[in-house]
């Protein structure tokens, strides 16, 4: 190779790395400082103190995370504990919910075509064009001993009381949940089922195959890059859910944000919020690492 093709051969590699560095450059700017900043600022406070004046006293003391885990009947038996197990199993429950419930409309979806396709697709979706909390309201009018169900349920003959599990509760936080983000299982859902040759579920079907060996052993396997990116939207935000239990709650119990929220208010003890939300950011990493090991960014859009 001649002297002058090796320098072509050089500027070629530094101009398409300058345009790389072009187009990335500023996408990875706003991550620095939107993202990696704030949570290395987060991390920083987290093992910082709050003394009597407010002021945050820059030092290195674990004690924020002591007070996390270790309460006066020993280890684990704290408020942010219990509040973060109730939280990942809401958030568990309502991501099965709306996998079983987003399965079968998402796959109807790819059946469709047309005038039908648009008309299920606006029907299921024109409800979350409405503000979040108007929703929320909704829900509140539903639940409770003096709610609509257990009024409808009252003025039949089979009870003669509200039904408890219709109070505000557990359950009342869970359906809202999964109301509010079965649209993000939808969509990704629809988005997997919808790149499936059909051809092979027909094969399954003339090999003796039943509807449900053929769920099981066809269209999930094929759609699991989707199922996996549903999951992720769906159980990060409800793990990290505010308004809704506050409201659907009623006291009853406190989900991880309202706990670090409380004190935070109440001690301004934000030293002790910042090591709380990291036990937040550490499942949205996890998850969305897996994401990344098991999908591609073509499968995700």
């Amino acid at each position: 190779m001649s002297t002058i093709q090796k320098l072509d051969d050089a500027f070629g590699r530094q101009s398409k790395r300058a345009k790389l560095a072009l187009m990335a450059g500023p996408g990875v700017g706003w991550l620095l400082t939107l993202i990696l900043v704030p949570t290395a600022f987060l991390v920083m406070v987290s093992f910082a103190e709050i003394n009597s004046s407010y002021d945050v006293v820059w030092s290195f003391s674990v004690s924020n995370y002591r007070e996390l885990f270790v309460g006066e009947s020993g280890l684990f038996q704290t408020p942010f504990v219990d509040s973060f197990i109730l939280s990942l199993r809401i958030s568990a429950v309502t991501t099965f919910l709306t996998i079983v419930l987003a399965y079968p409309v998402a796959y109807l979806l790819t059946r469709l075509s047309g005038r039908r396709f648009k008309i299920l697709l606006f029907a299921v979706l024109v409800p979350f064009f409405t503000i979040f909390i108007v929703r929320i309201y909704s829900w509140l009018s539903l639940f409770g001993s003096q709610g609509l169900i257990n009024s409808a349920l009252v003025a039949m003959p089979l009870i003669s009381e509200p039904v408890g599990a219709f109070e505000y509760g557990e359950l009342a936080v869970i359906i809202s949940l999964t109301h509010a983000f079965f649209p993000y299982m939808l969509l990704t859902l629809y988005s997997s089922l919808e790149g499936i040759d059909y051809g092979v579920i027909e094969a399954s079907r003339d090999l003796g195959a039943s509807r449900l060996e053929i769920a099981k052993d066809v269209v999930i396997p094929l759609s699991a890059q989707g199922l996996i990116t549903g999951c992720v939207f769906v159980f990060v935000p409800a793990l990290g859910t505010f308004i809704t239990p506050q409201f659907l709650a009623r006291g009853k119990f406190l989900m991880i944000a309202e706990v670090l929220t409380a004190r935070i208010n109440e001690m301004y003890a934000i030293d002790f919020g910042a090591a709380g939300s990291l036990f937040l950011i550490i499942p949205t990493i996890v998850a969305f690492a897996i994401v990344m090991r098991t999908t591609s960014l073509e499968a995700m859009g």
